[in-house]
């Protein structure tokens, strides 16, 4: 695999990561097995970004980001199998996901569950689009690790501009969104199959603050931005 991101050469690792590693070291199920199976074809520990590898610094959170390649059998492989190996591996990652002339990136944007700093949360998946292989890019943003990695997720989630060490926040109020959004279409789509106009009126109260918790977290989401 050659230099995707064009990134230093101090950073490059470019080692082949057999499957079975995975399964060694990871609670692998045969179902999840099977997927590595069927769905993959190789992974490449491409990239190994540290305050070693760039004139960066690391915090005990995020003391290293790696970049794995894997390659696909087939455009069509669910994330989850990603989030799983994430969930396991003991540093922030990002995926570059490859399949015949294409690519496309993939991050899990994740945090220590506690501070044993023992085991990961995956708070969310972002994919981006699937563009040709030679028009990926991802650039490194920030003089430290942290924030780097934050301006990872936004470059792949389409988050953008935001404030410094507020990606947690953002992403969380991202989900609160997506769900109060759910429940509102969910409400509006009951009100319009409501028969009874006293039933009608009391939904519609409903619909109105819905309206407006949705319009208060983005508000609060614009801060952050």
């Amino acid at each position: 695999m050659d230099n995707i991101l064009k990134y230093p050469q101090s950073c490059i690792v470019n080692k082949v990561v057999p499957k079975t590693m995975f399964y060694k070291f990871m609670d692998v199920n045969l179902k999840m097995k099977t997927r590595f199976v069927n769905d993959v074809v190789s992974i490449t520990w491409l990239y190994k970004l540290s305050p070693a590898t760039l004139n960066v610094s690391g915090t005990e959170d995020v003391n290293e980001i790696e970049v794995f390649v894997a390659t696909l059998k087939g455009p069509d492989c669910p994330p989850d199998l990603f989030s799983f190996i994430d969930a396991n591996m003991p540093h922030h990652i990002v995926f570059i996901l490859t399949y015949e002339d294409k690519a496309m990136l993939l991050v899990n944007y994740k945090d220590w569950t506690d501070k044993t700093h023992s085991k990961f949360t995956i708070r969310q998946n972002f994919v981006s689009p699937w563009v040709p292989t030679e028009d990926i890019h991802l650039e490194i943003q920030g003089q430290a690790l942290p924030t780097i990695y934050d301006n990872f997720v936004a470059q792949v989630s389409g988050i953008g501009e935001h404030k410094t060490g507020a990606m947690a926040e953002i992403v969380q109020l991202r989900k609160n969104i997506a769900q109060v959004e759910k429940e509102l279409k969910a409400l509006q789509t009951k009100v319009r199959k409501e028969p009874q106009f006293n039933v009608q009126i009391e939904m519609n109260k409903q619909v109105k603050a819905k309206k407006k918790e949705l319009d208060l977290l983005k508000e609060e989401l614009n801060k952050l931005k």
